[in-house]
């Protein structure tokens, strides 16, 4: 069954009282300003920019969809920034000559055009007018031209709304009867993003063979699966919810919880799934079999480090092992800095709160015995660690630029345990001890990267880099002290999120331009094969990740 795109509503995000066109004409720039966040414009049109028409969607889809979905990472879905700068219809028209960055200055809609079309060098920001853009296909100038129109005159929300009722009337159920049995062995299935296909492909570890493609919403983003192996849970970007059969290999019930959606936890007893959005800022509990939203728990008026009260999106969600902690769900405030523990075993699901984590959080994972929780702070460029069943905060690592672990990486070596994480602002990957939290070493890498990865049963770790001059480059090494690097792998355009089978045989890297997944050998680091079949493959997600104990 297809998804379903149509189905965003882009009123919804609006009281009742407030939903209409003129609320929608407002809507319609929210983030996307966001593109244009890190640039300065500089470049020759072939076309005069005012013969340019604008477009009326954006690669397909309505222009409110496109920005809240790309652009709200960068700069918060109301343009205030986060790691990148404020670009709000007062900044973006007065400029700020106190700002440190060279974002000091008033900017007029054609410096925005080219700022979005060529991106800024050097930094994270992306040229959506090349193909190297986050969604692989360069827009068209008409395209870009709407973009920079609808951010310099139209202000974005004050607040982003979907209701639990909203959330209900979407719940659909998809099989009403399992087909028959395709897997006895789950854990043989990686499950892989196919970015821009609303797509989850499926992998047999096995066969190294695509065995199915499973409907999804929008980017494909978290994932969990079920402790005992028999379903998995995907959450769009989009904020549909997706719950998969992994023995039929269908997708049984969906449900819409946001309009903007990134991680997603499920409970040790199966009972419950935490599901964290971006838009609008709150985050949900979900009955696990039935996908029915129990609770709405609202990340409205926070207060951040600086003490002022924000709105603040979630990013990292993670569950605690009730045999090793307590029965708890973690989720990170990006804007607000702060940590809130959840505990499920309660009927009204009672938080615990800890604060000034770090400004703009992103990824988290915790060490295997759950006591600790590595967060990582991309504006502050630290890794916080915080104990988990006193909820306060141990220390602060000093990384590096915007570090970005992932799902994270811990290892065991000679006594010790280590984790590591790369970084998107500099070509470094950083390794500490777990348990002193002393920085051990630090790895040079030819690019920033995004994703490290290693488990008891792989023999390195491997850390890609995504973004330019090596965009292609796998950088895998040694588990041992002092981490020698034994290879760097170089195949292909732009691969990324390295991730082993259940027995660690192999190891599985995506190729997001060239659309297939390469297959290593996990001893000998050669090429075992090239799986194709794919389109646009990005995040690559083992079943066995259901035995590891870092929370994912």
């Amino acid at each position: 069954m297809s998804h379903d795109r149509s189905s965003f509503d882009s009123a919804a995000q609006f009281p009742p009282s407030q939903q209409g066109a003129g609320v929608l004409k407002q809507f319609a720039c929210t983030s996307i300003a966001a593109a244009l966040c890190l640039g300065s414009a500089a470049a020759t049109a072939a076309t005069d920019y005012k013969d340019i028409g604008m477009a009326k969607n954006i690669n397909g889809r309505p222009i409110v969809e496109f920005v809240s979905s790309e652009c709200g990472g960068c700069h918060n879905p109301k343009r205030t920034g986060a790691t990148g700068p404020n670009i709000t219809m007062k900044r973006l028209r007065e400029g700020n000559p106190k700002a440190k960055d060279r974002f000091k200055y008033p900017l007029d809609e054609k410096s925005i055009f080219y700022t979005v079309k060529i991106g800024r060098p050097g930094t994270s920001m992306p040229a959506w007018g090349s193909d190297t853009n986050p969604i692989g296909k360069r827009l068209t100038d008409e395209e870009i031209k709407a973009i920079a129109h609808y951010i310099y005159n139209n202000p974005a929300p004050k607040r982003f709304y979907w209701t639990l009722d909203q959330m209900k009337a979407s719940l659909n159920v998809l099989v009403k009867k399992p087909g028959p049995i395709k897997v006895k062995n789950t854990d043989d299935l990686l499950l892989v993003t196919e970015r821009e296909h609303f797509s989850v492909g499926v992998i047999n570890a096995k066969t190294l063979k695509v065995i199915a493609h499973l409907p999804a919403g929008a980017r494909a983003h978290g994932y969990t699966f079920s402790n005992d192996g028999n379903y998995a849970y995907n959450l769009g970007r989009d904020g549909w919810l997706y719950k998969y059969n992994l023995h039929t290999l269908q997708a049984e019930r969906k449900i819409r919880l946001g309009m903007d959606a990134r991680g997603i936890a499920i409970s040790d007893d199966d009972k419950y799934i935490l599901a964290g959005m971006y838009i609008p800022t709150q985050a949900v509990i979900v009955d696990a079999k039935t996908l029915e939203p129990l609770k709405v728990i609202d990340t409205h008026h926070v207060k951040n480090p600086d003490g002022k009260y924000v709105d603040s999106r979630i990013c990292s969600v993670n569950d605690v092992s009730p045999k090793k902690v307590g029965p708890y769900f973690l989720m990170a405030l990006k804007e607000a800095g702060q940590v809130w523990r959840i505990d499920y075993s309660k009927p009204n699901f009672p938080v615990k709160k800890v604060a000034n984590v770090g400004e703009i959080l992103h990824d988290g994972f915790l060490r295997p015995d759950n006591r600790v929780f590595f967060l990582a702070s991309q504006s502050s460029n630290h890794v916080a660690a915080i104990d988990v069943a006193n909820m306060k905060i141990l220390a602060k690592i000093k990384t590096g630029i915007k570090p970005h672990p992932g799902e994270g990486a811990v290892w065991e070596s000679g006594g010790t345990e280590y984790a590591g994480t790369p970084h998107i602002g500099e070509g470094k990957v950083t390794i500490w001890n777990t348990h002193n939290f002393k920085i051990m070493a630090t790895i040079h890498t030819d690019a920033p990267g995004l994703f490290i990865r290693t488990n008891k049963h792989m023999k390195y770790v491997w850390a890609d880099s995504v973004f330019a001059p090596k965009p292609s480059e796998m950088t895998v090494f040694e588990k041992d002290p002092p981490f020698k690097v034994v290879k760097r792998i170089n195949d292909g355009t732009q691969t990324l999120h390295a991730e082993p089978d259940a027995e660690g045989k192999h190891v599985f890297v995506s190729d997001w331009r060239e659309g297939v997944v390469r297959v290593y050998d996990d001893k000998t680091l050669k090429l075992v094969t090239t799986i194709k079949g794919l389109t646009t493959p990005t995040g690559i997600f083992s079943v066995s990740r259901r035995h590891e104990s870092e929370g994912h």
